[in-house]
């Protein structure tokens, strides 16, 4: 049964962060439109998926008794936006279709994820989160990890490896669909869920969500700049890719030992422990110099560790809460993702005008001030932000130590 259910996490994970990679790229190349009208075009798909979410909670809580068909209607969402993105030409103008696929994909990956959330409180309660993390993050990961690659290695053996990957995707993500429902649809025949309010009333959820929310900052910070630090101050453009695959691989691998470490101690203070180690190799970036790979390949494992920490637990923490007070599952992970991205879109607002003021020149990046503004910005920002929710999870560990 657990296997099933990493399986279709690791499915979704390859429609999730690695699009966002690949499909400007490939718009660009394949249809020669401008980065202005791309970058317009990803705000306000941003704007879309940004909001939705806690609306697609409180959707996937009314729909729950209907078993797995809108489970089932999410994947056709995700099949076709996928399928349109990379498989067939544009028949209309390329930024509108770029637009219209990504909303179908999202809209439908979104609501799969709430609902995958969900479903692992309603199938396994509040004591087996921790069992059910280790599988599910441990697939998303791998998922990330192979479709990062997947058009690349594809591309080797002489077709199309965009067109590739989305057959690929749509082919896997129908196959885990079909195993999740065969496994579960007993389950769920009857199972009636209990609509509550959208946003948690229960205090500990309330600071969980906050803890989610200042915990997803560093994150935000390092993945907008990650790029320009690998480019313009390692001058490893080369080898970027890699790193970022070493980086999520090094999280996957950690999943079980992770679990298995808050099995023993507790998860609250294992993810203390995990933010320590995030803090303690992260810093060591302001040092690195030009060309400086080995070292730079030690801090995306660490951080990566850390990363396989914040995946697996925090889920998990949340999740055992919420069959605790019985808060509907569906619309709790909405208001989850709205944190997380809510994180993402302040961070990003916030912090590219802060290094703009601060003498970071977009049109001279190698420039001394700007190699200085971004790596403080890079390296040092994450760290304190890090540190800022160290002390707020010290609060709740003394407040709440059942969690």
């Amino acid at each position: 049964m657990l296997w099933r259910y990493a399986l279709f996490s690791c499915v979704l994970g390859m429609a999730g962060l690695p699009i966002y990679i690949h499909a400007p790229k490939y718009f660009v190349e394949q249809h020669e439109i401008s980065l202005a009208s791309l970058g317009l075009a990803l705000l306000l798909l941003r704007g879309i998926d940004f909001f939705q979410d806690p609306l697609l909670g409180r959707l996937a809580a009314s729909t729950s008794a209907r078993g797995y068909v809108p489970l089932w209607i999410a994947t056709a969402f995700m099949c076709f936006g996928m399928v349109m993105l990379f498989a067939i030409p544009a028949v209309t103008s390329p930024i509108l279709w770029f637009c219209i696929s990504l909303v179908l994909l999202f809209s439908g990956f979104s609501f799969a994820y709430i609902r995958i959330y969900a479903l692992g409180v309603e199938v396994f309660g509040m004591e087996g989160q921790i069992k059910i993390a280790k599988w599910r993050e441990a697939g998303t990961l791998v998922g990330i990890c192979m479709a990062a690659a997947a058009p690349t290695v594809l591309s080797t053996y002489g077709s199309n490896g965009y067109k590739s990957f989305a057959l690929l995707f749509c082919s896997l993500i129908i196959l885990a669909t079909f195993l999740l429902t065969s496994a579960f649809t007993k389950k769920f025949v009857n199972f009636q869920n209990q609509i509550t309010s959208l946003f948690p009333k229960d205090a500990v959820l309330q600071k969980l969500l906050l803890f989610v929310f200042l915990n997803a900052m560093p994150v935000a910070v390092t993945s907008t700049l990650y790029l320009f630090y690998v480019d313009y101050v390692l001058g490893l453009e080369a080898v970027g890719g890699l790193l970022l695959i070493l980086f999520f691989l090094s999280a996957a691998s950690s999943a079980p030992f992770w679990t298995r470490l808050a099995e023993l101690h507790g998860a609250l203070p294992v993810l203390r422990f995990s933010m320590l180690i995030s803090i303690c190799s992260f810093i060591w970036a302001y040092n690195l110099n030009t060309g400086e790979v080995f070292a730079f390949s030690i801090i995306c494992f660490l951080t990566g560790l850390s990363l396989g920490a914040d995946m697996t637990l925090l889920p998990a923490i949340f999740a055992k809460r919420l069959a605790k007070t019985k808060h509907d599952a569906n619309t709790g992970f909405g208001i989850w993702n709205f944190s997380n991205k809510l994180a993402l879109a302040l961070t990003a607002g916030i912090l590219l005008p802060l290094m703009e003021f601060a003498g970071f020149e977009t049109q001279d990046m190698r420039s001394t001030l700007s190699r200085d503004v971004l790596t403080i910005s890079y390296a040092v920002i994450p760290c304190v932000l890090k540190v800022l929710v160290l002390i707020w999870l010290q609060t709740l560990i003394k407040r709440d130590k059942n969690l």
